[in-house]
């Protein structure tokens, strides 16, 4: 696994975003002075990608590709005229009111619930707009989304007890974006944790937690990135993560070619990137990516926990 990579550039502002009880810092590097600059963000947050990739689908004669499904998302982002939007899910897919119709491709038991219109909390426009999921699924869980001044966008979905059939399941999905404009300049964040996560009943881990910021501001910029993954364990003994894949640990370690035969494939043990520059700053951090062979056949690949935060600055015209 890539080492977190923090990049700090001299900050002399911050804003900061209080979501269910914990603190998002949004890093505002200090810009120009106040000016017709144009600034937009978006930040997006996801705790379980899942694809079928194997193949296609055909049906009634076309071929189309398998769905794919994110749980929990959330999404916050400004455009350069000061718009904004937000969504946050406990699941979301392109094929989003037709859970059935994933389960039936894939093999999977999705609550079809998760995918409802009830499920989702939207917000789009201008400030000020608060929406909260109708339907939030188990307790504990929730979903909303926030237009407020300044202008600032926010978005965050909590999911307990997700299922996905046999092949995973997480306890706990906490996922939250925002993206925030300060005068001439705007900072996006990310912050994605999951807990006790299992994979095809032989894999678990506690804890995986990625972060994401990046700012723009027509000077230095700035992008952070950090992956965490924590307490990993086969058949219920530890082992270790590189980027090499699974290492046993100490004396009685597990027999690690149980994974392939139970089809489990440690593909990448997740990667941060950073990109900072005053016009567009990009940060990205990535949970490991798993390749699971379903009892049908099929290959499903799943990406731990994905944060993606990027920013952009639009100098004045001959500025």
């Amino acid at each position: 696994m890539t080492a977190p990579t923090l990049r700090h550039i001299g900050l002399r502002a911050f804003a900061s975003l209080v979501l269910a009880g914990a603190t998002l810092a949004v890093p505002v590097p200090a810009g120009a002075g106040e000016g017709s600059a144009l600034v937009g963000g978006e930040a997006l947050g996801r705790g379980i990608f899942a694809t079928y990739s194997d193949r296609d689908t055909v049906i009634d004669g076309g071929t189309v590709a398998a769905p794919d499904f994110s749980s929990p998302v959330a999404r916050a982002a400004l455009d350069l005229t000061g718009l904004g939007s937000g969504l946050a899910s406990l699941a979301y897919s392109p094929y989003n009111d037709a859970a059935g119709v994933i389960n039936a491709f894939g093999g999977t038991s999705l609550p079809v619930g998760f995918f409802s219109e009830a499920s989702r909390a939207k917000v789009t426009g201008t400030p000020p707009q608060e929406h909260r999921a109708a339907a939030p699924g188990p307790p504990g869980s929730g979903a909303w989304a926030r237009l407020s001044e300044g202008p600032a966008v926010e978005a965050a979905a909590l999911a307990f007890a997700t299922a996905f059939g046999q092949a995973l399941a997480v306890r706990i999905g906490d996922v939250r974006s925002t993206v925030r404009r300060s005068g001439p300049t705007v900072g996006s964040a990310v912050s994605v944790v999951l807990r006790a996560v299992t994979i095809g009943e032989l894999v678990t881990i506690e804890t995986i937690t990625l972060t994401a910021a990046a700012a723009a501001d027509g000077a230095a910029g700035l992008a952070e990135a950090a992956s965490l993954v924590e307490g990993i364990a086969v058949a219920g003994r530890p082992v270790r993560l590189t980027p090499q894949g699974l290492e046993p640990i100490g004396t009685g370690a597990p027999a690690l070619d149980g994974l392939a035969a139970a089809g489990i494939e440690i593909v990448s043990a997740g990667e941060t990137k950073t990109a900072p520059g005053g016009h567009q700053s990009d940060a990205r951090a990535t949970g490991p990516r798993i390749r699971l062979r379903t009892a049908d056949g099929r290959t499903l690949t799943l990406v731990l926990g994905e944060a993606v935060a990027s920013s952009a600055f639009v100098p004045p015209a001959g500025g």
